[in-house]
């Protein structure tokens, strides 16, 4: 990341940039400041191109090209999958690039043992874009609400974290929202209750924790909030598993001893999600925990073998822990 930044603020480009990591916000915002200090925002030298339709003769015969009334061409490719397969003929291509060109490739996932990779690695540069820690998602939004001139107390921001998650493109909108709703105030923790949004994945934990305090119906209802919020059940049923599977890897830990912080890196979440997994935790047993795994891979497996639909596999996960709890 620094050599990246260093290489903007110098305006000395490698030939070869490759973007690339869970982090969409940090992707989207390192190819816009590769354009802009590239290009100055000129379309003329500019190419994008994005899928898996990409075809290497196109963008070599580009390249090639000399800019026009410029000192770069740039050409970003976006989500192409030639880093797992079909790259080889660009990874050939990777270091006869001209000085005239820069390429930006941007993925979100990719194969270290591809050539292509070996070859931006070789000749260029990659940046992994990664979830930020909790630190760190703190420092980002400490500094955007001084910035508006407002401070967050300590409940308020754990509170803030915890209902938007470490997507930095969510955080974004929910601080926008945040600094609008308690304009010319300090931001409390009342004010994160009324103003932010719950992720999904925060809101099957709640669901899983009303099926926990035995109450079916406040379950169905954050089920019906997820489903007002269009989360196909497929995926619903997928962070349920996630949830569960955490879940038990966090009471197996804590029962071999590990310490919060321990527990926290490990499994690469948050000390403050660890916190909560734990209380969550202490309702079940593993031998439940296992139990419930279980029941969710069986009906996975039937929803993809067509015995039974997405919707009604969950609501008879809802149902089966109605009963069991």
């Amino acid at each position: 990341m620094k050599k990246l930044k260093s290489d903007i603020e110098l305006g000395a480009f490698e030939p070869v940039y490759l973007l690339y990591g869970p982090e969409a916000y940090l992707r989207r915002r390192l190819k816009g400041a590769l354009r802009e200090a590239v290009t100055g925002g000129d379309p003329m030298n500019y190419t994008y191109r994005e899928g898996r339709e990409i075809v290497a003769s196109e963008i070599r015969e580009i390249a090639e090209t000399l800019p026009f009334f410029a000192e770069r061409r740039l050409i970003i490719l976006e989500n192409s999958g030639l880093f797992k397969k079909g790259g080889d003929e660009l990874a050939a291509y990777v270091p006869e690039i001209p000085e005239t060109t820069v390429i930006v490739f941007v993925e979100e996932e990719i194969d270290k043992r591809s050539k292509l990779w070996k070859a931006v690695d070789k000749c260029g540069h990659a940046v992994e874009c990664t979830r930020r820690s909790e630190d760190e998602l703190k420092k980002f939004a400490l500094s955007y609400f001084a910035k508006n001139g407002q401070r967050i107390t300590e409940q308020a921001m754990e509170l803030f974290l915890d209902r938007s998650g470490d997507d930095m493109g969510h955080l974004v909108t929910e601080m926008e929202k945040l600094s609008a709703y308690a304009a010319g105030r300090d931001i409390l923790p009342e004010d994160v209750t009324e103003i932010t949004s719950v992720t999904a994945q925060n809101r099957v934990f709640e669901m899983l924790d009303c099926m926990l305090r035995r109450k079916p119906q406040a379950a169905l209802e954050r089920y019906a909030e997820l489903t007002a919020l269009r989360e196909p059940p497929m995926r619903i049923l997928y962070l349920m598993t996630q949830q569960m599977n955490r879940l038990l890897q966090v009471k197996e830990m804590d029962k071999a001893g590990f310490r919060q912080d321990g527990i926290a890196q490990n499994l690469g979440l948050r000390p403050f999600a660890v916190r909560q997994y734990l209380r969550q935790a202490a309702s079940f047993t593993e031998q439940e925990l296992r139990a419930g795994l279980a029941k969710l891979s069986e009906l996975d497996f039937a929803v993809k073998s067509g015995r039974l639909s997405d919707q009604m596999a969950v609501e008879l996960v809802l149902a089966d822990f109605g009963r069991s709890k």
